[in-house]
């Protein structure tokens, strides 16, 4: 039997081999199976990385430069935490609410509640973007099932504040919560690390309030405190219309002394984390540039420059990711050298 054509290439290579005329007839005289010709159809697969990063540059601008300096193995994972706390705040119940818009948003949250608890149920995810992403942080990062669902509770209660304590309240429930995900994306579960995160998160929150004034304006509502507003004489319907302007600096200027207090403990436990930790801690950055601003303008919320984002805010979170990340080499090659004297002196 004459071997087919598709084996004389194979031939020489099978000759030079030390194999008998048996083994040399069964291997030529095997026939090739048929190739088909259809072209192998790919795989498809879903981008969900996109449009959560595409979500949170356009709702979260600060915290998306933040999530592109940090270290390459916990981007996707902080990107999934902050396009889901977009979501949830996108869905907040809050007082000025329709009663439609209420209704709906609750129906949004109880979704994102089964969302979460299906994963750690080991249930099928939903084909959702954001949804498939989270699913993938938790798996990966192990985030821990109440820090997710106090973030939805947050949300599901209308906020009313009477004094700077109920900011701090919500701010640890929504912010500081936030911020302890981060930090276990990062790899840190303690508690240096939590308290630190937890005034950073003070912080924002106050923050967030003061941004919210103009807005909230002019939709006819007001969530500054009862307590700072009978402690300046400002009433709500000043804050609505726009009036008496001096007073209203002197409310911005008691919330702002607040986040500025936080800002200060932050400053201080940094010193003692872990540097990679500190990466965690890079909101504090805008934080800080946001107050320089408003003592700038004198703390007028209803100035348009107060608000307008400075042109240096990348530059200078660069230089303090490069910071940290000097500060990381650093201690990593200390605790290698600690290591490698500690071997040589047992041996």
């Amino acid at each position: 039997m004459l071997c087919s054509r598709h084996h004389l290439h194979k031939i020489p290579r099978l000759l030079s081999r030390n194999i008998s005329d048996s083994e040399l007839y069964e291997k030529l005289s095997k026939t090739p199976k048929p190739q088909d010709e259809s072209p192998k159809k790919k795989k498809t697969s879903i981008n969900t990385l996109g449009p959560c990063l595409d979500l949170i540059k356009q709702y979260d601008y600060e915290h998306y430069l933040c999530v592109c300096l940090a270290p390459l193995g916990t981007r996707r994972g902080l990107t999934a935490l902050r396009a889901f706390n977009v979501e949830l705040s996108k869905s907040a119940i809050t007082p000025y609410s329709s009663a439609s818009d209420k209704e709906v948003n609750k129906l949004k949250l109880m979704w994102w509640r089964g969302v979460v608890e299906d994963v750690y149920q080991n249930k099928p995810t939903h084909q959702s973007p954001v949804a498939l992403e989270l699913a993938a942080a938790i798996r990966t990062h192990s985030l821990n099932k109440g820090f997710l669902l106090k973030l939805i509770e947050a949300r599901l209660n209308p906020v009313t504040y009477n004094s700077l304590h109920d900011v701090e309240r919500n701010s640890e429930n929504t912010h500081s919560t936030l911020n302890f995900l981060t930090m276990e994306v990062l790899g840190y579960k303690s508690v240096d690390t939590d308290h630190a995160a937890s005034h950073l998160g003070r912080c924002e929150g106050h923050i967030s309030l003061i941004r919210s004034i103009p807005l909230l304006a002019s939709r006819g509502a007001c969530l500054i405190p009862n307590t700072t507003l009978a402690k300046t004489g400002v009433s709500q319907s000043d804050i609505v219309r726009g009036k008496n302007r001096d007073k209203i600096r002197d409310v911005v200027h008691d919330i702002a002394s607040s986040a500025y207090v936080h800002a200060e403990h932050c400053d201080k436990l940094i010193v003692g984390l872990p540097p990679r930790s500190m990466y965690g801690l890079l909101p504090l950055t805008p934080a800080k540039l946001f107050l320089k601003r408003l003592q700038k303008y004198d703390f007028d919320i209803f100035n348009d420059r107060t608000l307008v984002r400075p042109p240096s805010l990348s530059f200078v979170l660069m230089r303090d990711s490069l910071k940290v990340d000097m500060k990381t080499r650093v201690w990593r090659f200390q605790l290698t050298k600690d290591i490698i004297m500690k071997k040589s002196g047992r041996q």
